[in-house]
């Protein structure tokens, strides 16, 4: 005898088999980290794209902050394998999942290019981050691939 629980239980790990196997076959993206990061990247960069429409980005709010970091880690892990076309695909595919339906693939792509040839997040960490002042013009370039 299976209890309610145990069908629900069941249910979801097909269903959880399924959306894994269908979005990995569809999109090709197999460098989970990459996955990670470019989530992460595209949910930061809908925040900080929503502080500059209210008009209220800034490098001393620590919304904005924790944002631009996450962005700046992005960054990282892309110049870190820029060699590496699967990462570099992963990451794009990530970042259209954490785009939460705000970024398409083509922005996506642009973004991720852009990224990898931005020059204002180079050295740029926790530490020095507010000293760096060419570090929000560069993420507002960034933020132009999403009007």
């Amino acid at each position: 005898k299976i209890t309610i629980m145990k069908k629900f239980g069941i249910i979801m790990m097909f269903v959880a088999m399924f959306a894994t196997t269908s979005c990995s076959s569809l999109t090709g993206a197999t460098d989970t980290a990459a996955v990670t990061s470019g989530a992460a990247c595209g949910r930061a960069l809908i925040a900080l794209n929503n502080s500059k429409k209210a008009g209220t980005l800034a490098i001393t709010n620590p919304t904005d902050l924790s944002n631009m970091l996450i962005v700046i880690n992005a960054y990282n892990g892309l110049k870190t394998n820029k060699e590496n076309a699967n990462y570099k695909k992963s990451f794009t595919t990530g970042m259209v999942t954490g785009g939460n339906n705000l970024i398409n693939q083509a922005t996506a792509t642009t973004i991720t290019n852009n990224l990898l040839n931005a020059t204002g997040l180079d050295g740029v960490n926790t530490n020095n981050i507010t000293q760096k002042a060419q570090t929000v013009g560069t993420i507002i370039q960034l933020l132009g691939a999403l009007k």
